[in-house]
């Protein structure tokens, strides 16, 4: 009976699955070629839902005891299965939408594509710097890294990241409508989620800065700053390029800014007057610049570059307060609540967690210690029970992946800054502001994480990417001086977003 399982039942199965994968990508690429337009909104929508339906579906329940915040609620089978099931949707689209473009060899999609039609070229290298990094922080250090550790998690990703770089190029429409659809569903669901059950949203005795105040939305995310993180982008993208209705602008608006303010995420309220400062700060330079004399194009840029620099002077004031000697923080805590004010005084323990993550990068230089790292045997080993990452992007990756996926990570950042430059006059330097906002991040934490595409900080991170790409694509060079020659003059680039 063994050896019929072994030989015959076993394989069967398999290659029956295997056959019924193989059709099942056939013909969901078919679906995605006929509905092409849709394809890109599917997919991060999807993701969307699943992200709100893994939170929804756990069955949270926060309580305040002695030992501090614990979640007592359990989630059922059914739960369980509904967060697997809405994972597994998100992976099948993820490999239909790549087997879709792969087998496109006639090149049809990417002849109606986007940036065909705006004359710009395909943003190929950065999303190729981007596939680098993904392999260099996550798969090789399954094979080099100091512990022997593998996970699912750390392959499916990878599909996902490489359609949604696969599409962007062939979305006919906006994509920031996409994203605003892709971050306004978890900022506006927290919010309902809070008053529908307050119990599964909100943290309770939780001591902020602000006296008296000691409430936490979570919403429909795991924790208070990935709700701060995604409200934060949803929030940038909204002033960048707001709804046609102005009621309708200040509404989504008001919304988004109370739900930051709920998840008192300081990290998450300074990117936000950060990026609102260069926004609005632009737009004041421009409608003065036109009353006062003629336009200048080149001062909105130096205005950004001002402001930019403002940003790292705040953050290396805050700094100084919160590592120097304590004189500043001790006049703090006179208004505002000294408990959370003590916690600054050693960045809530990064000093710790930042030299936990360069020694153990520097056990293993070039390939770090692996994926796992920042597991809870290592942190209470380390004595940093709290500390899920390393608080820093460049030293988280150094700590799992080493200089390969540092150097790499890098590199995509170097893309990424270019196109943002490359990008600010068309946005009235709002691609500025996404950067600035997203490297003031990578400084207290990890928003870029590739192996985790469920958690709030993947939306934020992805929504930043995106725009950045869109609007600092470069003009499609012509093949020879004749076309321009026999058009008569040179082709203007036409960027018109909407």
């Amino acid at each position: 009976m063994d050896n019929l399982f072994t030989f015959f039942i076993f394989p069967l199965v398999a290659l029956l699955l295997g056959v019924g994968a193989v059709i099942g990508i056939a013909v969901g690429s078919g679906v995605v070629v006929r509905l092409r337009r849709w394809a890109l909104p599917t997919l991060l929508t999807l993701v969307s839902v699943a992200s709100i339906g893994a939170v929804v579906a756990m069955g949270r329940r926060l309580r305040l005891s002695t030992e501090g915040l614990e979640n007592v609620g359990q989630a059922d089978v059914a739960g369980g299965m509904v967060g697997k099931l809405l994972l597994v949707s998100v992976i099948a689209c993820a490999v239909a939408l790549c087997a879709a473009r792969l087998f496109d060899l006639n090149g049809r999609l990417a002849a109606a594509g986007r940036f065909h039609k705006r004359g710009m070229a395909n943003p190929s290298d950065i999303a190729k710097a981007f596939m680098c990094f993904y392999v260099a922080s996550s798969i090789l250090p399954i094979f080099f890294g100091v512990q022997d550790y593998f996970h699912v998690r750390l392959v499916y990703p990878f599909f996902v990241y490489l359609a949604i770089f696969l599409w962007l190029p062939l979305h006919e429409r906006d994509p920031v409508n996409v994203c605003k659809v892709m971050t306004g569903l978890i900022v506006f669901t927290s919010l309902l989620f809070a008053v529908v059950q307050p119990e599964a949203a909100i943290q309770p005795g939780y001591g902020g800065l602000i006296p008296g105040f000691n409430v936490r939305l979570l919403g429909t995310t795991t924790h208070a700053n990935s709700l701060g993180a995604v409200t934060c982008g949803y929030i940038l993208l909204e002033m960048a390029e707001p709804v046609r209705k102005r009621w309708m602008h200040l509404l989504l608006l008001g919304g988004a800014i109370l739900c930051i303010i709920l998840s008192q995420s300081k990290t998450s309220i300074i990117g936000v007057f950060a990026g609102a400062s260069i926004i609005y700060g632009t737009r004041i330079w421009h409608f003065f610049n036109r009353k006062g004399r003629d336009y200048n194009g080149a001062g909105g840029q130096l205005l950004a570059l001002a402001l930019g620099v403002a940003c790292l002077i705040i953050v290396i004031v805050a700094a100084v307060m919160m590592f120097g000697d304590g004189s500043m923080l001790r006049s703090l805590e006179r208004k505002l609540n000294p408990r959370a004010v003590g916690d600054l005084s050693s960045g809530t323990g990064r000093l710790w967690i930042w030299a936990a993550a360069i020694d153990a990068g520097m056990q293993n230089p070039l390939f770090g210690q692996g994926a796992d790292y920042w597991n809870l045997a290592t942190r209470l080993r380390l004595g940093l029970s709290g500390a899920a990452t390393a608080h820093n992007q460049y030293l988280q990756v150094f700590s799992l992946s080493g200089l390969v996926g540092l150097v790499t990570l890098l590199i995509f950042m170097g893309y990424l800054i270019r196109y943002a430059i490359r990008g600010a006059k068309a946005s009235g330097n709002a691609t500025i502001a996404m950067l600035v906002v997203l490297l003031l991040r990578t400084i207290s934490e990890t928003p870029i994480a590739p192996t985790v595409i469920l958690a709030a900080e993947f939306f934020a991170t992805t929504a930043y990417f995106i725009y950045i790409i869109d609007r600092g694509a470069r003009p499609r060079r012509l093949a020879t001086a004749g076309m321009a020659q026999l058009a008569g003059t040179m082709p203007q680039t036409a960027l018109h977003y909407r």
